[in-house]
């Protein structure tokens, strides 16, 4: 039987390095991220596009040849240029837009569920036209209306986003939640048989991994973590555990693989730990 990749979205060098203690030179930036292409993760998430970013971008960015290169952006197109600028010199660019998707958020940020619909078409049409591998990203999906979450990812997916990732931001859902949220999305979007899922989870009450996990029971093909669940707060859904159950409860999850190479990852964990160390 032919199994579907589970894809493995890295983004330790952003969301990992963010408020969590851990700072890196850019040496240590670039000899991680190479790591990370030795342990085989598909994606590697670089950093934010803010102004100070782009010059370490773009030395991350031509630091791998094999796996997707994002930058993480705002609707703001000058954001999505700066992203873009960061990554062009990667063999594989891509730029992952984020929006609030939940009413608490959109209040925070003072949009509009339009706006928010309106402004997140316009940002993905225009990195369409720059790059293949967009994400769209549904900040607080978790919380979010199901109706209007239904709306704004077939806009995005209209406008030419090739992944739609469903993110339990401030770590609200439990497992057989966050699954059927998932299961609806994908029922439920144009496409959502066809369009690249992906799911982004915090730890706070400690279980990114069971709703990674369950997710990937949902259908979902792409899990974003970090390496030793670094993260802000209790962190985020850490890389070693999820690969550990895909393989361990392969009668479970006898559907699915991956492509990591299993015997890089007791010395990837090990090489963020030092940095972690050298940090304090």
């Amino acid at each position: 039987m032919q199994r579907d990749t589970v894809r493995i979205y890295d983004t330790t060098l952003r969301d990992g390095l963010r408020n969590s203690g851990i700072t890196m030179t850019l040496e240590q930036k670039v000899a991680f991220a190479r790591q990370l292409e030795a342990l085989n993760v598909d994606a590697i998430e670089i950093g934010y596009g803010g102004p100070s970013q782009i010059e370490t971008m773009k030395q991350l960015a031509r630091a791998v040849t094999g796996p997707v290169v994002y930058g993480l952006s705002r609707v703001n197109i000058k954001d999505v240029d700066r992203v873009l600028e960061s990554v062009e010199g990667a063999k594989k660019p891509g730029v992952n837009i984020f929006h609030p998707v939940s009413d608490d958020f959109l209040r925070r940020a003072k949009r509009t569920r339009e706006q928010a619909i309106e402004n997140t078409s316009k940002a993905v049409a225009y990195a369409r036209q720059h790059v293949d591998h967009v994400v769209f990203a549904t900040q607080d999906a978790s919380r979010a209306d199901s109706a209007f979450l239904v709306d704004i990812c077939n806009a995005v997916i209209v406008a030419g986003a090739k992944t739609i990732s469903v993110a339990d931001t401030v770590s609200y859902a439990l497992p057989q939640q966050f699954g059927e949220l998932c299961a609806f999305l994908r029922a439920n979007v144009i496409r959502g048989d066809t369009i690249a899922w992906s799911v982004h989870c915090h730890n706070e009450i400690g279980l990114a991994v069971a709703n990674s996990l369950a997710a990937v029971a949902h259908g979902v093909r792409q899990v974003e973590c970090t390496i030793n669940g670094a993260g802000e707060g209790a962190g985020n859904t850490p890389l070693q555990p999820v690969i550990a159950a895909l393989h361990k409860r392969e009668d479970i999850f006898s559907a699915v693989t991956t492509t990591i190479n299993h015997d890089q990852l007791v010395g990837t964990g090990q090489m963020l730990a030092e940095i972690a160390r050298l940090s304090l």
